[in-house]
């Protein structure tokens, strides 16, 4: 297909045409404004507009973690990823959870080892094919990286293995997000999470069990900024809310205690959450008019603006 010609008209000209430059503008069709028949400035979509901002940005890495269970921290990666895609970001999603959840809630099923990080992590290979799901990219976990995570403390470099793989993908520039869903525990798996991320979101539950953790949570996030500078928390995000008192206070103390660092909150709602999980969709897909899917869009609106990139 040959390319459209280009626009151009005199900046002259542009003081009475403008508002019907800007009407009749197209993706694809940029108008240039010339003075004295030289290039000054320019009129694009805002199609056009979003793409020059995202081809400006370098790969975003970002690691969800909490090191127990019951978090919503799979769901949140997977809700997250796919809004993100809905934005027109280009997604992958690496599950490094031997437990494959994140696999299994995108409908990825009986996944060889060989399309899992396996290979990255136990013999420096690239990252495999991904998985298209929803629009995002995944590579898929499997029960062996159980016995690769207790493996990794004999090899050399056994936090950085990942990082490899990821400094390449940041090469190819063929993603603008990565999202890293590691296990809930504080193993080699995980910090491999930590040291090739950017950034950090943490699901902490509006119960008891949230509070409890958060010490050692801030913690842990400490150490591993210890092998890993660059890494931030982009947000703690308050996962399960409830109608309750308990979680209402639970809630309150951790905008005393978190302040500008806290997100959210996703309401537990188990009825939309649980039909999720079974037939593989994002809650985006599943129920895309609900009010589930409003709250985690408005934490990616939150997340983007934390991290610096355009809204």
């Amino acid at each position: 297909m040959s390319a459209k010609p280009k626009r151009s008209i005199p900046i002259s000209a542009a003081h009475t045409q403008l508002g019907q430059q800007v009407k009749n503008l197209r993706p694809g069709e940029p108008v240039t404004l010339a003075r004295h028949g030289k290039p000054v400035a320019g009129l694009v979509s805002v199609e056009d507009l979003q793409a020059i901002e995202r081809g400006a940005q370098t790969t975003t890495v970002l690691m969800a973690f909490n090191h127990a269970g019951g978090a919503a921290k799979t769901s949140s990666v997977r809700d997250i990823g796919y809004e993100l895609t809905e934005l027109g970001y280009r997604v992958l999603l690496l599950d490094i959870d031997p437990q494959a959840n994140l696999t299994t809630w995108l409908g990825v099923h009986d996944a060889p080892v060989e399309r899992s990080l396996q290979p990255v992590l136990e013999d420096y290979a690239p990252l495999p094919e991904p998985y298209r799901v929803h629009g995002m990219d995944l590579i898929p976990s499997h029960l062996a990286l159980a016995r690769t995570d207790a493996r990794l403390p004999g090899y050399t470099n056994a936090e950085g293995r990942l990082r490899s793989a990821i400094d390449a993908v940041r090469a190819s520039g063929a993603y603008d997000f990565v999202l890293i869903d590691p296990p809930p525990s504080l193993g080699k798996l995980t910090a491999n999470a930590a040291n090739a991320a950017d950034w950090v979101i943490v699901p902490v539950p509006a119960r008891y069990k949230g509070l409890v953790a958060l010490d050692g949570l801030r913690e842990m996030l400490g150490e591993y900024t210890r092998t890993n500078p660059r890494l931030r928390v982009a947000m703690y995000l308050v996962t399960q809310m409830e109608n309750t008192a308990h979680s209402k206070e639970t809630h309150e103390v951790f905008q005393q205690v978190l302040g500008s660092e806290l997100a959210g909150p996703l309401t537990y709602r188990p009825a939309i959450y649980n039909r999720c999980q079974p037939i593989g969709e994002p809650v985006g897909v599943n129920a895309p008019d609900s009010e589930a899917r409003r709250e985690v869009q408005a934490v990616v609106q939150t997340l983007l603006s934390r991290i610096g990139h355009s809204v």
